[in-house]
C-alpha cells in the first residue's frame, strides 16, 4: 500500500469545486453569506473574495471556506484569525500533519467526517482519493449527512 506523503495539496487541485448538493444541503441549515475563496464566477454566496489572504477581518454573518489545496495552511491559518463563524472543507487523509494538529484541531469547535467520499466538481474520475471532513468554527455540527462527528472541546 502506498502510504500518502501529502502530494495532494497540489495546484491542479485548487479549482476543485464543493458539489452543488453538498452546498445547497449545508447553506439551508447554516444560510452562508461569504464564500472565502471564490471568483465572481464560482462564488456559492452573496459576497466571497478572491484574494482571502489578503482580507481583514470579515463581519458577515457565516462563511463557508473550500480551500486552493496549494495554500491550505496559510488559509485555515488566517480563516481562524478572521473569520468569527463558518464552515471549511478540507481533506482528513492525514490528521496528524502539523496543519491539522497545529493549525485546524486547536482552533475549530468540531470535524465532521463523511461516510465515503466527496466528488468535487472539476474533479475527473469516480471518487476523490481522499476522504474529506466540515471543520467548524462557533457553529453547530451539519444535519441529515451521513458521518461522524468530532468534537474538540
Amino acid at each position: 500500500m502506498k502510504a500518502n506523503n501529502g502530494s495532494g495539496n497540489i495546484k491542479e487541485r485548487d479549482e476543485w469545486e464543493t458539489p452543488e448538493w453538498l452546498f445547497r444541503k449545508l447553506d439551508k441549515q447554516y444560510n452562508f453569506t461569504f464564500d472565502c475563496c471564490a471568483t465572481k464566477k464560482n462564488s456559492k454566496c452573496p459576497f466571497f473574495s478572491n484574494d482571502f489572504l489578503n482580507s481583514g477581518r470579515i463581519f458577515y454573518k457565516k462563511a463557508w471556506m473550500n480551500p486552493p489545496f496549494s495554500q491550505s495552511r496559510k488559509m485555515f491559518e488566517h480563516f481562524f484569525r478572521v473569520i468569527s463563524s463558518g464552515i471549511a472543507i478540507y481533506r482528513c487523509d492525514n490528521l496528524e500533519t502539523k496543519l491539522w494538529q497545529n493549525v485546524i484541531l486547536p482552533n475549530c469547535d468540531w470535524v465532521f467526517i463523511f461516510k465515503g467520499r466527496i466528488n468535487y466538481e472539476g474533479f475527473k474520475g469516480s471518487s476523490s482519493r481522499f476522504p474529506s471532513a466540515l471543520i467548524g468554527l462557533n457553529v453547530r455540527p451539519p444535519k441529515k449527512l451521513e458521518g461522524s462527528v468530532l468534537k474538540t472541546d
